[in-house]
């Protein structure tokens, strides 16, 4: 599952309970801090309640436990979506405490989901500001497929905001169906400064885990064992080819020896290499040193032995910048376990774990952006602007995506989230304002299945089956379809992703099932009715705002049939079939080819259903993230009109945090990843792009974002969207994901409207889009080749320069090296970063009178803390406002002689004028880095 699908299932938990209890906040009692371990025996008032809990829902205390002594919770449900729970509140004052380091131990039997996403056992942590208000959430779990019948010890480090006063915790089965147990909840607070260390390794003892280690990537049969030596956990490998590995938290230097010392047990691992402990180095792009420098190994492991310490040292290769630890079974039999792992570098620096800072010095507070001014420069909504669908319906012809006039159909959009589709009519009204003057023509809208609650909902919430949609959120979701179309914005549907099955839907075992139905989705012939009888209640029913069913609507470009839901996510995660389908799968043939031939048959008697709805939009069938040949078959099998693509690049994540840029990609990024799926013969689409970031934005997200339109354009796709917006938050820029607090409380990542690196190059990457606008279609074999010379981009050096006629921008590093366009120059200072010139109102630049000039760089949240210096997680989230890395730049528009300059503030209303220099090139904008602000506008009489 990709991260934002994993966090909006969190935020969808987090919301659909809501604040899981409350404070009294009249009581006038001091609240005592958090238990530092609670085994749920003491009830001093002889209520038969744990002292300290409350709201006690489908639970008992029964006698028992992991030790067969004292007492535990324990929570059974049959019925989903009841919340059974147990909450406890205790202050904790965040201007002292950090982190709360929360674990419990846990068994699970009969687990099974609930209807709305979010439905599903876990802990949920609620901080609660001085006013009691919602300030964060912090989660562990969910633990439906994470714990078994064995006692599992949870543990999770949970970063507190400063401003928290109060918190509230609630356990449970929060919705899923099963018997929990939980017993032993230990809360550590940890005091604000951290504590110094010369050990670069995190989590060595591997006591934090959900269950699976924080710190470590685990591989193939790698899991924590209970206990470990002199501890309550391990690590233990039972599979061949298992692998664990970590990165070491600092970088290492050049020719210093690093000395590793370890805990391990062997039983029966057969050969002299039935074990493998060793180091991978890398250079600061995240690359393996070639030859044996990048792979040194330092144990060999074979046989039987108990617990023992073991110790080794290595010397740093030159070229060195990044360490990696990894431990490997190879042996076909025995078990491996390792324990208290640490590393130390030779002469190498202390360093405070959880604190690595984004530096703040010299930065400006972001000025959020409520609206765009209509008639700024930053409006690029288009003159005149015919309804969408003006130029009839699209169709598939030669491999690329045609208007019935014959025109090309190119277009550049954005997704909407859940449950962004299902807006107010004021909200909905002024995001289709927002996108249409941020030149934005295509919305696509997914994950339209999505079970987030009564009023959020488009399948009746208050059913046991999703047969029927709701009346309200459907005439909403019309309405904003209306409000895109009369804007000149098309839209696209993804019709199946995140369905939750219910009891009268006659799927077999609903709450094992992932959302969509996961793999069973892609051959159950029970499902692909269901799938079909929602497009034909969604397609079919007259829209009243428009007076058209959607099948009878030239705005909608393109039908997509599922979202990440496919046999092959087997590969990646086999326990997601539920044991019901295996059977039934097995039939189908062995392997992947049976997976493929099941999986086109799924998807092309889908689109033959469709078919017969009245849709004549070209159809797709699975948008995925996944490049399996045989899955890419699948997609281009017979009934199928186009690929819709997700492209979801990751930046290495062992190379340096200053080079974690789409830039820097050695292998293409996006552009190698789209040529592996491309077919000649059908359109493609990237039906969803973005960086995979994990809970906040790459620090060159807005270098990217331009790069990656650059390629779309230069390789010839036929849309290019952008993921995604989202309800929070509801001001665009005022705060990261899940800091800004109230309903803003979980950490949604790729969220546009939180990030302006991208939505502040919106209205240029549509110029670049404009310029092809209206073009005749030419014949499929004229499709440029996506190994051909990308113009502008040198990798090598991690900058780009893109020169187009409406749009010129420079990204990257061009210090000291000016980049002289036919109208305008551009310098900078800055080693990353983004300059942008677009023309106003259409047209090239060498006519326009007006220019908007755009320059951003790096932009985090307030006080954003990271795990390590590598910098891919981070520790605390922050707080507004976001703070953005000065720019200094100077744009020279060249051959004009009267010209003059306006700042401009977030919403494009002009500030103030600004000065400008007379060089013999032409008027120079100077843009210094003292000066908050993001945008500029040039007049020239």
């Amino acid at each position: 599952m990709t991260h934002f699908r994993t966090a909006l299932l969190g935020w969808l938990a987090a919301s659909l309970f809501g604040p899981v209890a409350c404070l009294a906040q009249d009581d006038g009692i001091e609240r005592p801090g958090p238990p530092a371990l609670d085994r749920f025996e003491t009830d001093e008032n002889g209520d038969d309640v744990p002292d300290g809990w409350y709201n006690l829902r489908d639970v008992a205390l029964v006698e028992g436990g992991r030790t067969s002594k004292g007492k535990m919770f324990r929570f059974e449900v049959d019925q989903p979506g009841r919340p059974a729970r147990a909450s406890r509140a205790f202050g904790v004052d965040g201007s002292k405490i950090e982190a709360l380091n929360i674990s419990f131990w846990a068994r699970l039997e009969r687990a099974g989901v609930g209807d709305r996403l979010g439905d599903e056992p876990g802990l949920v942590i609620d901080f609660l500001d001085g006013e009691l208000l919602s300030a964060r959430r912090g989660t562990i779990g969910p633990l439906t497929r994470a714990v078994g019948s064995s006692w599992v010890k949870l543990s999770k480090r949970i970063s507190v905001p400063i401003s928290a006063k109060d918190a509230i915790l609630s356990i449970g089965l929060l919705g899923g169906t099963g018997r929990l147990e939980i017993d032993d909840l230990a809360i550590e607070p940890v005091p604000r400064g951290g504590v110094e260390t010369d050990d670069l390794i995190l989590n060595g003892g591997f006591e934090f885990g959900s269950p699976a280690p924080d710190s470590w990537v685990s591989e193939n049969g790698v899991r924590r064992s209970f206990p470990g030596r002199d501890s309550d956990s391990s690590l233990e490998f039972d599979r061949p080819g298992a692998r664990a590995l970590t990165s070491l938290g600092l970088p290492v230097t050049p020719g210093s020896l690093i000395e590793i010392r370890l805990s391990v047990r062997a039983r029966d691992l057969r050969g002299a290499d039935g074990a493998i402990g060793g180091f991978f180095f890398l250079d600061a792009s995240g690359r393996r040193l070639p030859g044996a420098s990048g792979g040194i190994p330092v144990f060999r492991w074979a046989g039987s032995f108990d617990w023992r310490d073991d110790q080794a040292t290595v010397r740093v290769p030159t070229g060195a910048v990044h360490a990696v630890f990894q431990v490997a079974k190879t042996s076909n039999s025995g078990t491996l376990a390792i324990d208290d792992v640490t590393a130390t570098e030779e002469g190498g620096s202390r360093w405070r774990p959880f604190h690595v800072a984004e530096r703040s010095a010299g930065r400006h507070p972001v000025a959020p952006s409520p609206k765009i001014a209509a008639g700024s420069a930053l409006d690029y909504s288009r003159p005149g602007t015919p309804v969408a669908g003006s130029r009839g319906f699209v169709r598939a012809d030669k491999g690329r995506l045609i208007f019935a006039d014959g025109t090309r159909a190119r277009f550049f959009g954005v997704s909407l989230l859940p449950p962004s589709t299902i807006l107010d009519t004021d909200d909905a009204d002024a995001l289709a304002d927002r996108l249409a003057r941020s030149g934005v023509d295509l919305v696509r809208l997914g994950d339209l299945d999505a079970p987030v609650g009564a009023a959020r909902s488009l399948i009746d919430d208050s059913r046991e089956d999703t047969k029927e949609l709701d009346a309200e959120s459907l005439a909403k979701l019309f309405h904003l379809i209306a409000a895109l179309e009369k804007r000149g914005i098309h839209i696209a549907l993804e019709l199946q992703s995140l369905r939750r099955y219910r009891p009268d839907d006659a799927v077999r075992d609903p709450g094992s099932l992932p959302p969509g139905g996961g793999p069973a989705a892609a051959f159950d012939p029970t499902m692909r009715e269901l799938l079909l009888g929602f497009a034909g209640k969604l397609l079919t029913t007259t829209n009243p705002e428009t007076g058209r069913k959607l099948i009878d609507d030239p705005a909608l470009v393109w039908v997509t049939i599922a979202g990440e839901i496919s046999l092959f996510d087997l590969l990646t995660d086999p326990d997601s079939l539920p044991l019901a389908y295996r059977t039934e799968l097995a039939a189908q043939g062995p392997g992947r080819s049976g997976w493929k031939s099941a999986e086109t048959r799924q998807w092309q008697a889908a689109a033959e259903g469709l078919r017969k709805l009245g849709v004549r939009v070209p159809i797709a069938g699975v948008s995925h993230w996944r490049r399996e040949p045989d899955f890419n078959a699948v997609q281009a099998s017979a009934g199928l009109d186009l690929i819709d693509d997700r492209l979801f690049w990751a930046p290495p994540a062992q190379g340096s945090p200053e080079r974690r840029s789409m830039l820097w990609s050695a292998d293409g990024g996006i552009r190698s990843l789209a040529a592996a799926k491309r077919k000649s013969t059908l359109p493609y689409v990237a039906g969803q792009y973005c960086g995979r970031t994990g809970s906040w934005a790459l620090p060159f997200e807005g270098a990217d974002f331009l790069l990656a339109a650059l390629i779309a354009d230069v390789d010839d796709w036929d849309a290019l969207v952008r993921r995604g917006v989202f309800i929070n938050p509801e001001i665009w820029g005022s705060a990261a994901p899940g800091t800004a607090g109230g309903e803003d409380l979980f950490p949604i990542p790729e969220a546009i409207n939180a990030n302006p690196q991208v939505f502040a190059l919106l209205p240029h990457i549509s110029a670049l889009y404009r310029d092809r606008e209206g073009s005749k279609a030419a014949s499929a074999d004229t499709r440029p080749r996506a190994t051909a010379p990308l113009a502008g981009w040198e990798p090598r050096r991690g900058r780009l320069a893109i020169d187009r006629p409406a749009i010129q921008g420079v990204a990257g590093d061009f210090r000291d090296d000016p980049q002289a366009f036919r109208e305008i120059i551009l310098e900078s200072d800055d080693a990353s970063g983004v300059v942008c010139v677009s023309s106003v109102g259409g047209g090239p630049i060498a006519q326009s009178k007006r220019l908007l000039v755009t320059a951003v760089g790096s932009i985090d949240p307030t006080d954003i803390t990271y795990v390590d210096h590598w910098k891919n997680e981070p520790d605390d989230i922050g707080r507004p406002p976001l703070l953005a890395e000065p720019v200094h730049a100077r744009i020279t528009w060249r051959n004009r002689r009267s010209v003059k300059a306006y700042a401009l503030d977030n919403t494009g209303a002009r500030v103030r004028e600004v000065p400008l220099e007379a060089t013999a090139d032409g008027p120079r904008l100077v843009i210094d880095g003292r000066t908050p602000g993001l945008h500029w506008e040039l007049v020239s009489d």
